[in-house]
């Protein structure tokens, strides 16, 4: 149903409350990916040089907000025609822990090395990582209970992957960033955490 602003103002109906403004200086990243080629070759960028991030959430009454799921997409290069990147796909999130990355773990790695720097001709390419662990450190949406559907949460991620393709190649990936994300209440998963 329409609610019209001026009927409401003209009764003298106190103005609909505003949202608080948001501090997008809180916004933070660092990261390093290091990758080992299968001849001894290696590369390292910041993927924080552009970084997308997505996460869903369950939101409760009585406690904090739960991240159950998140993609992390980091960028070497600030250039949406350059091809160095990682993404970080995972799913089953339960608090800090080991989460295992592969077709039939909870977590997706996904990569392209064609314009990394020092990454050697032969290996520029697109890979999935087969096998690997990812340690979350902290996973965290803030210490407020309620529901924050369509809000912006600062959410906070401290973390590391050790991965390999079945090409050969070893990959490090650490991070610890903190990114304002809005999304709406989702149901709780099975939790993937491996110990």
């Amino acid at each position: 149903m329409k609610r019209s602003f001026f009927l409401a103002l003209s009764f003298g109906c106190s103005p609909v409350k505003s949202r608080p403004a948001t501090d997008w200086t809180k916004q933070y990243c660092e990261s390093k990916i290091e990758m080992v080629f299968p001849d001894g070759a290696w590369a390292e960028y910041d993927g924080c040089k552009d970084l997308t991030m997505d996460a869903h959430y369950e939101f409760d009454p009585d406690d904090p907000p739960e991240v159950l799921d998140y993609k992390l997409q980091f960028n070497g290069i600030d250039d949406p025609d350059v091809e160095c990147w990682l993404v970080l796909t995972a799913s089953g999130t339960c608090g800090a822990g080991y989460y295992g990355i592969g077709a039939s773990a909870s977590a997706t790695v996904q990569f392209a090395t064609y314009d990394c720097p020092h990454v050697p001709d032969p290996y520029e390419s697109t890979y999935d990582a087969v096998t690997g662990t990812i340690y979350l450190e902290n996973v965290s949406a803030g210490e407020k209970a309620g529901d924050f559907t369509d809000q912006p949460l600062l959410t906070e991620i401290t973390g590391r992957l050790d991965a390999s393709t079945e090409e050969g190649i070893e990959i490090v990936v650490n991070w610890d960033l903190g990114v304002f994300i809005e999304s709406g209440d989702a149901e709780e998963a099975d939790c993937a955490k491996i110990e």
